[in-house]
């Protein structure tokens, strides 16, 4: 009987990279790209792509030691973090600046690929891998300069983010100090050290990125269908001609301030409670719509004096912490924006609008108030054909 010759079975870590990045790839497409999709999931699914793309070559680079395979796969991996920066900066809402990262996907593979067998690699390496260190430190500061989530969620991706950038640095430096050192020693340490980083930024974007994603309140479809209810209610109160009908919009104050001062729990538990203090002061007829953690649109019937009462109640409620369960004693304030049909009209955009505007001020003036719209508030169409509009009677229903 022949025995088979044994062969051994290398695991490295550029095998390691594979499978975690593999997996990592699964769960952003699957928990983030598919469960919430949208044009920030979509962009950081097409990075984790790119990814495993880049890691698979990679490994067949080493395996078949193709130079041009080895420099297609690093110019793939560095292309990660300016995806994130971009489909970062379209999560939080903020201008997509799409110039700077479309001329580092298309220059950065191909410009590896073509100096790889040149005197020029080194350096161009040194250079693109300096530049993807900017896009993480780009990435670190949309984390991190306005807390656009729970602390603890965003620290995993800023902090790796911000070792990315000292590693770049450094080994920009060191390929400047080091002069005595060869290239293929210099590479070959570049390599290892984007191996490694591909590992730790790859496994702290999914976590974050996913959590970001999932941790939003409300599924965008609940708030949808919250809001066509109101503006069926209203549409069906203009038809009989009804001139009770009001939308408050409650903002939390200070909400980048509250997030700073505690952790990703305490947090939440102040926005539950926040939520849940509106709910608490509504009569059963009004509707809270939770459009996010910070803010909610009410839409309610009543007098003014029956709203005024309703407006001070959740104010004070906020605002009191002697409660069964104070959060690590943070007070909590809210402002609140209020719009009247009287004053906008029937339409539910222009009541919203002229509410969020009244809510602004309301902040600006020092916040823990309510401050009433006025038809500078409202869209000139929906003022002209309130103020068109004849008053109605009072019903059994004001009070």
């Amino acid at each position: 009987m022949i025995v088979p010759a044994h062969v051994p079975v290398h695991v490295d870590i550029t095998t390691s990279m594979v499978a975690v990045v593999t997996v990592l790839a699964a769960l952003v497409f699957t928990l983030a790209t598919l469960a919430r999709p949208s044009r920030a999931t979509v962009t950081w699914g097409a990075a984790f792509g790119l990814g495993v793309l880049g890691a698979y070559l990679w490994l067949a680079g080493n395996q078949t030691a193709d130079p041009l395979m080895r420099a297609a796969a690093s110019g793939l991996l560095l292309c990660f973090e300016p995806l994130v920066w971009i489909g970062l900066r379209m999560h939080l809402r903020r201008r997509v600046i799409w110039w700077p990262v479309a001329v580092y996907l298309l220059i950065v593979p191909s410009l590896l690929v073509v100096t790889v067998k040149t005197p020029v690699y080194l350096p161009t390496f040194h250079t693109v891998f300096l530049v993807s260190g900017v896009f993480a430190a780009f990435v670190a500061y949309e984390l991190l300069r306005r807390q656009p989530g729970p602390r603890d969620i965003l620290l995993p991706l800023g902090l790796a983010s911000c070792a990315f950038l000292v590693v770049a640095a450094a080994a920009a430096v060191a390929a400047v100090l080091n002069q005595g050192v060869s290239a293929d020693e210099q590479l070959s340490t570049l390599r290892g050290m984007n191996a490694v980083g591909t590992l730790v930024l790859s496994t702290c974007a999914a976590f974050t990125l996913v959590l970001l994603v999932r941790a939003e309140a409300t599924p965008p479809s609940a708030i949808d269908a919250a809001i066509e209810r109101a503006r069926w209610r209203l549409q069906k109160a203009g038809a009989q001609n009804e001139q009770v009908w009001s939308i408050l919009d409650v903002r939390l104050d200070d909400p980048a301030d509250l997030r700073e001062a505690s952790t990703g729990s305490a947090f939440a538990m102040i926005a539950n409670r926040f939520h849940d203090d509106i709910q608490d002061a509504l009569p059963a007829a009004a509707d809270a719509i939770r459009i996010d953690d910070t803010r909610a649109i009410v839409i309610i019937r009543g007098s003014e004096e029956a709203i005024q009462f309703h407006m001070r109640d959740i104010l004070t409620r906020i605002s009191t912490i002697e409660r069964d369960a104070p959060v690590e004693g943070i007070r909590a304030s809210a402002s609140i924006g209020w719009a009247t049909v009287a004053t906008a009209g029937y339409d539910y955009d222009a009541l919203a609008t002229a509410a969020g505007s009244a809510a602004v001020r309301a902040r600006a003036a020092g916040g823990d108030r309510w401050k009433r719209a006025t038809t500078s508030d409202a869209p000139p169409a929906e003022v002209e054909s309130s103020a068109t509009r004849p008053p109605a009677g009072r019903t059994t229903l004001e009070r």
